[in-house]
């Protein structure tokens, strides 16, 4: 495809994703002279921060300056040793007065009438919210068009950074007119998780984790990537919908398509079932912390199950109903009756006869890409923040903790890169730069190494779509199927071998100079970084030879603090994944200078 190079403007930093951490580095940013093109692959206010098929967002604040040690327990609680303290010390003492500007977006958040114990904590503090996505929207829009030093840039994707003597000088953006080169002092990754590389997932198409790959072969690393979050989501009615756990001690009864109820089934306890349910209500996501597991598990087991007397065809409407009594309409707590009361008037929907089938969805990421203290990562001038930055978090998250980072760690990053911005000279790119860094990008898939090479299964000879799309769909269902709830050693490997054999068909066949127009490019280079990241994934969960937090090995289901108390950081060195075994931070170093 034809690349054009960017003159017109001249900006200093790019900030690439529209979503909460995005909309604040790109005002941040601006707040300190620097001029800002926000970018995003769809449109603004996007990513989990503005999911539409959710009721309200929250973000969890402290309970006054009191509140900030048992805040930082409830970090180190829920963590598993596998965060970085200092990030969650910065958090404890910046929330508040980031929530007190956040107004300054154009998004006004409201706190719940009653404090409440967030997913995994122990404590119950305030909870802020907000909603109505396209009021919220209208307004944001309206912020950014008043700050001349932002301007926006819908439907425009990142596909490669461009760097020279090891720092960023660029970037190369793909839109509806092709590719578009430009030069940037400096970049800061707000895109987001990685959700869409799952079959199933409670995010929006645009989080693909296309960032960490991008991030990676420019010489970043990723962290903790085995380490994400997956919560029940309606299969129907409404698909993608948001299960509100809270529900759960209203639950009588999770049935399987034959009727009969999967969590009874599982359950080596049989009178346990009430328990269960309530050990389950306080936290969203999957842990392998208590009892509770046995929900996602009896979840899960009952999807695969169905999908494979289906002949492998992943059928949207077969899941687990739901249940409940009558008396939920009677509940008094206002995340609950505003969740019903949601449900009922926005779909339709009455939790207390219809019949909501239910599976397990890929929610956030606690992982990502790795960054530094002040949101750098090993390649001067690239920053991220957001759920996009990793080791903030760890094996587990305290609920409300991603939308307040997502707030507490752009702007920190935002002083950081406008800081860097300010001292470096804008370097001018070229088509013939631009051009061979992204074709060493994709000149080939990195084949995984780090166990030795394996052979490769044969791919079909003729397939149902183009390769590409028949790569990134067959991906998809891979890792929800083999990498989501239930992870072995074995269903790992015999995915990465799936996974090598549709990297050496995206190396043959999707090739970004052999494509015809803007939407091809798009699929294709998906296909490669699809290919790439899950791999990466793969990888994180194989190393991990236990089950700690969100990562459950059904293989290896206990905890192992003498051979796995360490994080695990993956990057690339030349054509092959390279894993290190990160020490953990001891808390003496979450002291803020």
């Amino acid at each position: 495809m034809n690349m054009k190079i960017h003159t017109e403007d001249c900006f200093d930093i790019l900030v690439a994703g529209a979503g909460l951490a995005g909309i604040r580095a790109a005002v941040s940013c601006a707040g300190k002279g620097m001029r800002v093109l926000l970018a995003t692959p769809s449109r603004l206010c996007s990513g989990s921060s503005f999911y539409p098929m959710m009721d309200t967002i929250h973000c969890l604040c402290t309970a006054g300056p009191d509140d900030r040690e048992a805040f930082m327990k409830d970090i180190r609680d829920c963590s598993w040793s596998m965060n970085d303290p200092w990030m969650g010390q910065y958090y404890v003492d910046h929330i508040e007065a980031c929530l007190e500007h956040m107004a300054e977006t154009g998004i006004h958040c409201h706190k719940l009438p009653e404090r409440k114990l967030a997913c995994f904590g122990h404590t119950e503090r305030d909870l802020c919210y907000w909603n109505d996505w396209d009021r919220l929207r209208w307004e944001v829009r309206n912020v950014l068009d008043s700050q001349e030093r932002i301007t926006v840039a819908e439907h425009r994707e990142l596909v490669q950074l461009l760097t020279v003597e090891d720092r960023i000088n660029g970037a190369v953006l793909l839109g509806p007119d092709g590719l578009e080169a430009l030069p940037v002092k400096a970049v800061i990754l707000a895109s987001g998780g990685m959700g869409n590389l799952y079959l199933h997932s409670l995010n929006t198409a645009d989080i693909s984790g296309s960032a960490h790959v991008i991030a990676m072969k420019a010489g970043a690393r990723l962290i903790n990537l085995e380490f994400n979050q997956f919560i029940p989501g309606f299969l129907s009615p409404a698909y993608k919908t948001v299960f509100r756990e809270g529900s759960l001690r209203y639950c009588t009864g999770l049935l399987g398509p034959d009727g009969q109820d999967v969590l009874r089934q599982l359950l080596p306890d049989q009178d346990a079932y009430h328990e269960c349910l309530l050990l389950r209500e306080p936290h969203g996501p999957f842990t392998t912390a208590d009892a509770s597991k046995y929900f996602d598990i009896a979840l899960m087991k009952s999807a695969l199950k169905n999908i494979q007397s289906g002949g492998g065809v992943m059928d949207q409407s077969v899941g687990c109903v739901i249940r409940y009594s009558p008396d939920i309409l009677h509940d008094s707590r206002g995340h609950v009756r505003d969740y019903i009361s949601w449900l009922s008037r926005e779909h339709d929907i009455h939790i207390e006869r219809d019949p909501i089938s239910i599976a397990p969805f890929f929610h956030a990421a606690n992982g990502g890409i790795q960054v530094g203290h002040d949101c750098s990562t090993s390649v001067k001038g690239l920053y991220a923040c957001g759920e996009a930055a990793g080791g903030i978090h760890g094996a587990d998250r305290l609920g409300g903790m991603a939308s307040g980072s997502c707030l507490v760690f752009s702007t920190l990053a935002a002083d950081s890169a406008s800081s860097y911005a300010a001292g470096m000279p804008s370097t001018p790119v070229t088509l013939h730069q631009a051009r061979a860094q992204m074709e060493e990008s994709y000149a080939s898939c990195r084949p995984y190494g780090v166990h030795g090479d394996t052979p490769i299964p044969p791919m079909p000879a003729s397939l149902p779509q183009p390769p590409a799309v028949f790569i990134c769909r067959r991906v998809r269902a891979l890792m929800w199927q083999h990498a989501s709830i239930l992870r072995s050693m074995e269903g790992l490997k015999s995915t990465l071998d799936e996974i090598n054999a549709l990297a050496l068909l995206a190396d043959t066949h999707c090739r970004p100079d052999s494509c015809a127009g803007s939407e091809q490019l798009r699929s294709f280079l998906k296909a490669h970084q699809y290919v790439d990241l899950s791999r990466a994934l793969l990888i994180a969960m194989m190393e991990r030879n236990e089950s700690r937090g969100s990562h459950y090995r059904e293989d290896a289901p206990d905890k192992d603090d003498v051979h796995y108390l360490h994080r695990i950081s993956i990057g690339l060195e030349g054509n092959r994944y390279d894993v290190r075994e990160m020490p953990l931070i001891s808390s003496s170093t979450a002291v803020l200078p």
